[in-house]
């Protein structure tokens, strides 16, 4: 008696798992991928130019500072030191920024190609069914999917 009442309780906590409802998958339209993709290409644009004009910018500064210190060190025959500014963050910025824009041109590139390679549509068709020695047209939905090669 112990054991079936058991099995049915696991039977009833388990059949509550199956009555929850999922998330549907939002499929996006082909319009939507390429607005996605112009989106992505022109961030991938604005992160690319900035992070090289960083990168520019920041090897022209430790360039100069060099220049300087060494003007200076000449200047003074040696007696002064001048102080260096670590310019490891900035490169660092920098190379980050231009790798998220090459990261976005993947990206961009591979929704382009998800617009052009499938569309999905949903129609409702229409069948003849015999019902009661009667033939009735009854629709239905259906899905359809057209894939370029």
């Amino acid at each position: 008696m112990k054991k079936m009442i058991i099995s049915l309780a696991m039977l009833t906590i388990t059949s509550f798992c199956f009555s929850q409802q999922s998330e549907t998958l939002k499929l996006l339209t082909p319009q939507e991928y390429l607005k996605k993709s112009k989106h992505q290409k022109t961030a991938a644009w604005v992160l690319t130019t900035t992070g090289t004009a960083a990168l520019i910018s920041t090897w022209l500064a430790e360039a100069s500072q060099d220049l300087g210190g060494s003007l200076i060190t000449l200047i003074s025959l040696g007696t002064v030191e001048p102080e260096y500014k670590s310019y490891t963050g900035a490169y660092l910025i920098s190379a980050a920024s231009m790798a998220g824009g090459v990261i976005l041109f993947v990206a961009a590139s591979k929704n382009k190609k998800r617009a052009k390679a499938a569309s999905v549509s949903l129609l409702m068709e229409k069948a003849s069914l015999l019902q009661k020695a009667s033939i009735t047209n009854l629709s239905y939905p259906s899905v359809g999917i057209a894939i370029r090669l």
